[in-house]
């Protein structure tokens, strides 16, 4: 789902990059050199990220995915937990990288992480926060916050108990090991594996079946998947019954009928 002129989205973050093609938005974390770790000014800058591409109405799915092919995203950056998880600043670091993958659960649309290489600490946490997981057959995955003596976020580690259940979650963070794409495809935390030379083919297939769908479908799906005690119901009623009463409906129902693809609009 490609379009000819992206729409580059401007991040707030130096190694992150964003853009906006047809109906698809795709956030690059770009650091290859040190395997896409994510600095402090990386992690505050996703909540207003992530907002500002599904401002767009066009927009029915957000890719993560790394830059170089080498990593998703190997972690934090450690070369500032010195400074920054030293006395009442830590729980701003802390809080950081919570606000980003909240930001990422609630995103209204469908969010995918295209895993290729390390997918480690904080950069497992992100693809969690992520509806949908791609990994590339050579991606291999951890959380080392044991072997750092530092505690996993809660709600991460409470996303990755709802993925794997207990058991697997607890073997994960409290070895630290490491474990590969296969495994990772077994115990359910990523949905589909690719070989290496079909990785990005099999990315388009996954971008294209999502984004011919109808988006308000997709996004009232997601708003009953995702809501909690505090959330909303009259808001979620009220997507649902958007949906029958959208123009949406009414083409999909004719093109069943009519045998062919039909063409969502989104109203």
């Amino acid at each position: 789902m490609t379009q000819t002129n992206p729409e580059t989205i401007a991040s707030g973050a130096a190694r992150l990059k964003a853009e906006i093609s047809g109906h698809l938005a795709c956030v690059t974390i770009s650091y290859p050199e040190r395997h896409n770790i994510i600095d402090l000014e990386g992690w505050l800058a996703f909540p207003d990220l992530m907002a500002r591409l599904v401002d767009n109405q066009d927009v029915r799915l957000v890719v993560l995915r790394g830059d170089g092919g080498k990593a998703f995203v190997a972690g934090a950056d450690i070369a500032q937990f010195a400074e920054k998880f030293s006395g009442s600043v830590s729980s701003e670091y802390d809080a950081a990288t919570v606000n980003a993958f909240d930001a990422v659960t609630q995103c209204p649309v469908p969010t995918l992480a295209a895993i290729e290489g390390y997918c480690i600490g904080g950069g497992l946490g992100l693809a969690l926060a992520c509806d949908l997981r791609l990994a590339r057959e050579d991606a291999s995955f951890a959380i080392p916050a044991a072997r750092l003596g530092l505690a996993y976020p809660t709600r991460a580690t409470e996303r990755l108990r709802d993925t794997v259940g207990r058991a697997r979650a607890k073997d994960i963070l409290f070895t630290a090991r490491r474990f590969d794409a296969h495994e990772a495809l077994t115990i359910g935390l990523v949905n589909y594996v690719a070989p290496i030379m079909d990785f990005d083919a099999e990315l388009s297939r996954r971008i294209a079946s999502i984004c011919a769908n109808a988006p308000l479908t997709l996004r009232a799906a997601k708003a009953v998947l995702e809501r909690t005690p505090d959330t909303d119901q009259a808001e979620i009623y009220r997507q649902i019954a958007a949906c029958f009463a959208s123009a949406d409906y009414e083409e999909g129902r004719l093109a069943f009928m009519e045998k062919r693809t039909p063409e969502f609009r989104g109203k």
